[in-house]
């Protein structure tokens, strides 16, 4: 989401999918707040001083509450590790050591993960989120240039299936091990992102470009068979899942 960055139709319309639908549970491959302000490439300017991040936090919150109601109180809300969302804490690490062991700036209690009308457990590392299939953020191993080639080196690395965000990209590529027609496929996702391309967070792109794709992923699960699916967001925020166009 890159928060505030989101396009609003994109998160209204999975907002309401989400709502109606109730999956089991709902993921979220991380870089939930972009942290722009403490991002490397702002220290020393005036984008540092900008002082919005609380303003985003606060903002965040509440957007995370939505997404908390639209699931329900009791399925599980999981948020990944990511390297936006970090940058908190890496920023306290090199400048300001000494507050790197209070416990109310970690992630976890800063965001608010902890909070009853939130509720979201937060993945340090590489978690298993359904049978055979690892959630990470994609910045773990090589980024690629296509589209679910990404995850796919992660999985072949991992030896599991992935789900990731990072490249903001779309697709899910497969590949096969083995001999003598006894094969072993792995495939990895690439969930695509909520960002509004014309924000002022995303003007760092030339000419408002980017090989990025908005949407979501779905994974289904049945028997121990995991499947994979994405779903592109049209232009206008709606977008086709379950067979029934969303808007």
């Amino acid at each position: 989401m890159q928060y505030p960055y989101i396009k609003k139709s994109y998160v209204e319309s999975l907002l309401d999918y989400i709502n109606y639908v109730k999956p089991d549970k709902l993921l979220c491959v991380g870089d939930e707040l972009d942290c722009q302000t403490i991002s490397t490439y702002a220290r020393g300017t005036a984008l540092e001083f900008e002082g919005s991040l609380q303003k985003n936090i606060i903002g965040l919150k509440g957007l995370l509450k939505e997404f908390r109601s639209a699931i329900g109180r009791s399925k599980p809300f999981q948020i990944q590790r990511s390297n936006h969302t970090i940058r908190i804490e890496k920023y306290i690490s090199r400048h300001a050591p000494a507050f790197s062991v209070i416990d109310a700036i970690k992630i976890e209690n800063l965001l608010g993960y902890n909070d009853k009308d939130i509720k979201v457990t937060y993945n340090r590392s590489l978690t298993e989120v359904a049978k055979g299939v690892i959630m990470g953020h994609g910045d773990e191993g090589r980024l690629y240039n296509h589209a679910g080639q990404t995850a796919l080196g992660l999985a072949t690395r991992t030896g599991k299936n992935v789900v990731c965000g990072h490249t903001h990209r779309q697709g899910i590529s497969s590949a096969s091990h083995g001999f003598a027609g006894n094969l072993s496929t792995l495939w990895g996702m690439e969930v695509g992102h909520l960002c509004d391309l014309n924000s002022s967070g995303m003007r760092y792109m030339k000419e408002g470009h980017a090989n990025w794709q908005a949407g979501f992923g779905i994974l289904y699960q049945q028997d121990g068979i995991v499947k994979p699916e994405l779903v592109p967001f049209n232009k206008d925020g709606s977008f086709i899942a379950e067979g029934e166009l969303w808007r």
